[in-house]
């Protein structure tokens, strides 16, 4: 049997409450939009299921409950831990009354509501019910208007309060569960959550099968839900993060326990997860959290995060929890836990030596063994008493005791004052090309207060101006997220402090450099194509605190260079009567053989191949021999989703898009993919909207004709390189996508050869 939802509120009251202008017809309720029926006020129920407690359900934990020994891990009473120096147990969750108000509600914040017909697509139109809805005793009741239809599929979103986003452009199922959010944020060269407390969690949940009936000629109606006899139909909502909750302690001689880390922190929401998280997709974070307050009555402390999924899976090969561990020492691996698992350090200082800590590694999963799962709607519950000396890391790998490091690296043109840090490496050929630029500056620091600047002097006494520079800060990894960053807009000077030993990452964006000041006149670039060049100094300080008080410093100044790009001739834009329309100018520097960082994932590659025997003419236009910037959208944006790489994704990972069909910014790392989108990544998102826009399609990759009309002109070096330069034109049977220019020849590369990527762009004729 199923059960029947009547609509029982007063149906003027629920119109005043909407606020739904000209009376309350179906007409003013839903937008005709999509719409198979007509449209009815109904009552519709919501709840909020409790969340999962890993625990739960079990033998032991039943037991543990009912003797008081809620703290006592599952895993441990079966005899797992032998030989661990210490031992972090998964309690049973307490009761969620810490989740709710004092009088039992729980306030829902920004509140959608979407009607699905059963193939999927939009019946009615997307609707923004509230900015806050109150759930009591984890139900609530919607007063909502619905179209009339059957086997109906009803989805309810609930952002909360530091979400937002528009989502009344959705027009299918499938395209709705495509959404994820971001809610990592950059500050001061670290990452920040917008997730907080329990309030700030969103929530959705979906209900299908559905029949939505009118009982009075078009104004009430009421819902049938497609349940068994006995359950009270509504729409359960889950949360969409979960919760880790750490009770520590701390009690080693001689170490004094400063914060704690959570690592691999997914930075993205989806409302629909994979069973496992893929590590190509996903990116991770870190949150830190500072030593403050004192601790409980009992001793112990008690630290929140609220994360998106993070599915690790099980190690059946790991049997005991002193084995629960992953760690790098230089390029040395060890370990079975895997790498991107999400996990907890503890950070202790010596009470002796400014420069020795010591680690303490603690993996998040279901159990504290083999699992390393971290699931939405669940509710992690660690507790752990820290007591093992650090001589215990002879035989708990878990334990690591480390001397702090001091270091900068960063890639700049010169160093002109100061000393020179172990991992900087000042060099021309880390002068910043003609077009728009990110370049990465990791400081390695603790206990410091860390400046960084941009000046116009050798000197750097004079700063540069936020508003007309052409080089400038940020904390955030790349142009769309610092163009949005009104916390910490792109700036010339930032600072910040560091307590644990941190890693600081800062980025310096620079405009395009193609025109002197006025506009009009190209740089003189010399015969050797490397004259006109612009510099600005970056001046780094790190700051402690030394004999009575007095600080003491560490200045560092650095010279960034930037080449301008190189006029090649007139062949640029459309031809008319065989005669290019427009000139054409080029990049200067050989970027993918230069590693801009000591860390291998952000290094500057040689492109690959990509769509290998994949017939890109007909339907991208790559059989255009005279100009490559159409095609070179085409190719990197893929709307019309060829199988780019022909089981090659080994070499070139597959293009990625969102919700929305659109590609997405910044998923390879320095040109580490095709060299038409090597080049399609040299534009800026100038307006912060996650796309390249037409006008913002600046820089291309040219087609052969171009390629040869600067090859032939000399206009630079590496056109002629021995690993060649590619280009958009198709070549061979079947038609390749890839082809290069070596030697004055345009050849065919197999899958799996790299290339030089030489970019250009358009500019009026001089």
């Amino acid at each position: 049997m199923k059960r029947w939802i009547v609509y029982t509120s007063c149906f003027l009251a629920a119109c005043l409450i909407l606020a739904l202008p000209g009376g309350c017809t179906d007409e003013s309720l839903v937008k005709p939009g999509n719409r198979t029926g007509k449209t009815v006020m109904v009552s519709l129920q919501v709840s909020l299921p409790p969340a999962i407690d890993p625990t739960a359900g079990t033998k032991q934990a039943a037991q543990a409950s009912r003797s008081g020994r809620s703290g006592q891990s599952i895993q441990t009473q079966q005899g797992n831990n032998a030989g661990a120096a210490f031992t972090v147990y998964l309690e049973q969750a307490q009761p969620e009354t810490n989740t709710k108000a004092s009088d039992g509600t729980t306030e829902l914040h920004n509140l959608w509501l979407f009607q699905f017909n059963a193939d999927g697509s939009i019946n009615g139109e997307p609707q923004k019910l509230s900015d806050a809805t109150t759930a009591v005793n984890d139900r609530a009741t919607l007063e909502v208007p619905l179209v009339v239809a059957t086997d109906q599929t009803l989805y309810l979103l609930v952002l909360g309060p530091k979400l937002d986003r528009d989502f009344s452009g959705v027009t299918t199922l499938e395209e709705l569960e495509k959404n994820s959010f971001d809610y990592l944020t950059s500050e001061g060269g670290s990452d920040k959550s917008l997730i907080t407390s329990d309030v700030d969690v969103p929530f959705a949940g979906k209900v299908t099968g559905v029949t939505v009936s009118d009982i009075d000629s078009g104004k009430h109606g009421l819902v049938e839900y497609n349940t068994p006899e006995g359950f009270t139909g509504a729409i359960e909502i889950r949360r969409l993060m979960a919760r880790i909750t750490l009770h520590y302690k701390f009690d080693v001689d001689n170490y004094r326990l400063q914060g704690l880390k959570l690592l691999n922190v997914s930075k993205t929401i989806r409302l629909t997860n994979p069973d496992v998280n893929d590590e190509k997709v996903n990116a991770y974070g870190t949150l830190e959290s500072v030593l403050e307050g004192e601790p409980a009555a009992d001793g112990f402390r008690t630290q929140t995060w609220y994360v998106a999924q993070n599915r690790r899976g099980t190690v059946g090969t790991i049997i005991s929890e002193d084995k629960r561990y992953y760690k790098v020492d230089g390029t040395v691996e060890s370990g079975q836990a895997p790498p991107l698992g999400t996990q907890i350090e503890a950070w202790a200082y010596s009470t002796e030596s400014a420069d020795k800590y010591a680690i303490y590694q603690m993996y998040v999963g279901n159990n504290n063994t083999d699992n390393f799962d971290v699931t939405p709607n669940h509710f992690y519950n660690l507790r752990t008493s820290i007591n093992a000396e650090i001589e215990s890391a002879k035989n708990d790998e878990r334990i690591r005791a480390y001397t702090a490091e001091q270091s900068i690296n960063f890639r700049a043109s010169a160093i002109t004052s100061g000393t020179k840090g172990k991992y900087d490496v000042p060099d021309v050929k880390y002068d910043l090309d003609a077009h728009c630029d990110t370049r990465p500056i990791n400081i390695k620091a603790h206990g410091r207060i860390i400046t960084v600047g941009v000046y116009t002097d050798e000197g750097a006494t004079f700063q540069a101006s936020a508003a007309t520079s052409w080089l400038r800060l940020s904390s955030s990894s790349n142009y769309t997220d610092a163009y949005n960053n009104r916390k910490e807009p792109l700036s010339t000077l930032m600072t910040t402090k560091t307590v644990l030993p941190t890693e600081v990452r800062l980025y310096l964006y620079s405009n395009e450099y193609t025109y002197l000041d006025d506009g009009v006149t190209l740089p003189d670039t010399g015969t050797d194509g490397k004259g006109g060049k612009r510099s600005l100094y970056i001046k780094i300080t790190t700051a402690t605190e030394g004999e009575e008080g007095k600080p003491v410093e560490a200045t560092t100044i650095y010279r960034m260079d930037q080449r301008p790009a190189i006029y090649c001739g007139r062949f640029g834009g459309e031809k008319e009567n065989g005669v290019y329309k427009m000139g054409l100018l080029c990049e200067q520097i050989r970027e993918n053989i230069s590693p801009y960082s000591e860390n291998k994932e952000q290094q500057k590659k040689a492109q690959y191949p990509g769509y290998y025997r994949v017939n890109t003419a007909d339907d991208y236009g790559t059989a255009n021999l005279d100009n490559g910037k159409a095609v070179t959208r085409e190719l990197s944006e893929n709307p019309k989703n060829l199988e780019m790489n022909n089981s090659i994704s080994a070499y070139v990972p597959a293009l990625q898009k969102d919700a929305s069909g659109n590609i997405l910014l910044y998923q390879y790392q320095y040109g580490y993919t095709i060299a038409a989108r090597a080049c399609y990544d040299l534009n800026r998102d100038e307006n912060g909207n996650g796309l390249i826009d037409e006008n913002e399609l600046i820089w291309y990759l040219p087609a052969s004709n171009q390629l040869i009309g600067i090859y032939v002109g000399n206009y630079i070096d590496n056109v002629k390189s021995s690993i060649g330069v590619s280009t958009t034109e198709r070549s061979g049977t079947p038609p390749y996508y890839f082809t290069r220019l070596s030697s004055n020849a345009i050849t065919v590369e197999p899958k799996t050869t790299t290339t030089g990527r030489l970019c250009v762009r358009d500019i009026p004729l001089p």
